[in-house]
């Protein structure tokens, strides 16, 4: 049975299709810029992995610790391809507004993964910015990727697909649902898993809340956070964002 929700998350994901789809621009970028790359909010650390095979210095951070220890996992897993290729991958348990911590080396940054809006306490998503942002070098890269929240506030979809997915012991649903308030979004997973071949299902609930990351929204606090000369794609093969169409709203921008 897996003894953390990274396990079960991460059993959901797609991984290669997943990569398939974001890994080109991401690379792009990473290429462009001089610099190690940062990661912040790596999760279970896909993202970090896969940037390492390609040669890059690479250093992922979460606050989660069971999400650190999964991508610590992957790197020493992967630790063969990474070196073959002259890359290397770290990973660090840190909060997003601690990469104030870090120094300023990164030629890029990859927020991924609509970590954002789940910074809700006062001032907590201007700190984490401005930390990621101190940790660029001048006119350093930083991209993220959130769901486009003008649109799914609107719509106030509440139920989401099923995913599936399964480890070497265990098959895992994931079922998510949302409810809307005013300021903000309760967010309900609930991993139903089994274990192989036939046994009990058991759940395993999960909740967060969100805020509602307007485009203005985020483009008001990276602006007071130092960042500039932005981008706003649909998805990660740049399609122009529509705000009443786009399902996903990606900045990109540079260290002023």
């Amino acid at each position: 049975m897996p003894s953390n929700f990274a396990d079960y998350y991460d059993a959901v994901i797609n991984w290669k299709k997943r990569l398939a789809r974001e890994l080109p621009l991401l690379l792009e970028l990473a290429r462009q810029a001089d610099g190690r790359v940062l990661v912040p909010a790596c999760g279970t650390g896909g993202h970090v992995v896969a940037l390492a095979q390609q040669g890059f210095d690479v250093l992922g951070f979460d606050a989660d610790r069971d999400m650190v220890e999964t991508t610590r996992g992957k790197i020493d897993a992967a630790a063969k391809a990474i070196a073959a290729a002259s890359g290397k991958a770290e990973v660090r348990l840190l909060s997003m507004e601690q990469a104030a911590t870090l120094p300023a080396e990164f030629g890029v940054a990859f927020c991924l993964g609509n970590a954002l809006p789940g910074l809700i306490s006062d001032n907590q998503l201007l700190a984490a910015l401005r930390g990621i942002a101190s940790a660029l070098r001048p006119g350093g890269i930083f991209l993220t990727q959130n769901l486009n929240y003008d649109l799914r506030c609107q719509q106030k979809v509440s139920q989401f697909p099923l995913l599936s997915g399964e480890t070497s012991q265990e098959e895992i649903l994931l079922v998510k649902v949302a409810e809307y308030h005013a300021d903000h979004i309760n967010f309900h997973a609930m991993f139903l898993t089994r274990e192989k071949p036939s046994g009990q299902w058991q759940m395993h609930p999960r909740a967060s809340r969100q805020i509602p990351l307007y485009q203005k929204v985020l483009v008001d606090v990276a602006v007071q956070a130092g960042l500039g000369d932005f981008n706003f794609w649909g998805d990660f093969a740049r399609a122009p964002f529509t705000i009443d169409q786009s399902h996903d709203l990606i900045l990109a921008g540079h260290k002023l």
